[in-house]
């Protein structure tokens, strides 16, 4: 499935800009574009990791586990408004991480040998 980073980039703000509370239903719907978005970027950053070096590597390590944490918790769970501002929070450090990692370098034909 292809990454939507602009449809990405409305959910985590709809919830970081928001200057109030946000309605229950509101959030229900958002926690689950998040939680989608969440789980579609976390592999893809996870297979960027080995690629990543230093500060990069450690902030994904950390975004990563965090990610992890946070989709193990139920769906009722995840609009509560914390939790909902820690997924945007999250989602927005992974689309980040996605968008700044090198690609892999392809091999040389000696490294392929």
């Amino acid at each position: 499935m292809p990454i939507d980073a602009d449809l990405i980039r409305q959910s985590y703000n709809t919830v970081l800009l928001a200057t109030g509370p946000l309605p229950q239903e509101r959030r229900a719907h958002l926690a689950g574009l998040l939680r989608g978005h969440a789980g579609l970027l976390l592999p893809e950053v996870e297979g960027q990791m080995p690629h990543m070096r230093g500060e990069w590597r450690h902030t994904a390590e950390h975004v990563v586990r965090r990610t992890h944490h946070a989709l193990g918790v139920t769906v009722a769970e995840s609009r509560r408004a914390d939790r909902l501002d820690d997924l945007a929070s999250l989602t927005r450090s992974l689309l980040m991480l996605h968008e700044q990692a090198v690609p892999p370098r392809p091999l040389t034909r000696s490294a392929r040998s």
